[in-house]
């Protein structure tokens, strides 16, 4: 029997340029591929892209969940995880190093015009758990689930290892040279 497959799916950008890069893994350790689509730096396509993204995947079948770093991609660009679970049936776990200040977030999101439509996503999302030296919120699962992705899912440190390929990819295609940690 095959590992589960997991997709790990971060950003990078500069000026006005961002992509999301999608990494799929066998279990903690096997590269099965990757995956790119552009996104617009706060603009609100992020979750149309991630569906895109899994529905032309040649792995997209074998997917058993979907880690986010983080719930926005190219600054505020925020992703709907309902949406993408409730289109692709796919679990979605978001996987954060802190807490998030959602009160800071929210103040931010005042400069945009739509932005209590962005607060409304962040706030369907759910809340916010623990889950070891990280926390996670996630849809298309329960919490026992979702922690059991997170540990099947990781090599070595607190994230899934095909969301910290997806990171030192993403970083590489934007910047010349992987940086920072997913």
């Amino acid at each position: 029997m095959k590992n589960w497959r997991f997709l790990g799916i971060d950003d990078s950008f500069k000026g006005d340029y961002c992509i999301l890069v999608g990494c799929v893994t066998e279990g903690n350790h096997y590269v099965e591929g990757f995956m790119i689509e552009k996104i617009s730096v706060d603009g609100l396509d992020s979750t149309q892209a991630i569906i895109k993204m899994v529905s032309k995947s040649k792995f997209r079948k074998q997917i058993r969940c979907i880690f986010l770093d983080g719930i926005t991609f190219g600054g505020f660009n925020v992703v709907d995880i309902r949406e993408i679970y409730d289109t692709l049936n796919i679990p979605i776990v978001v996987v954060m190093r802190r807490i998030p200040d959602f009160d800071s977030i929210f103040r931010a999101l005042e400069i945009f015009e739509d932005g209590e439509i962005r607060s409304e996503i962040i706030k369907r999302a759910g809340d916010v758990y623990r889950a070891g030296d990280v926390f996670i919120q996630f849809c298309g699962c329960n919490l026992e689930d979702a922690l059991e992705f997170l540990e099947k899912s990781k090599l070595k440190g607190n994230v899934p290892e095909a969301l910290r390929l997806a990171h030192l990819v993403a970083t590489a295609v934007i910047h010349g040279e992987s940086r920072g940690k997913a």
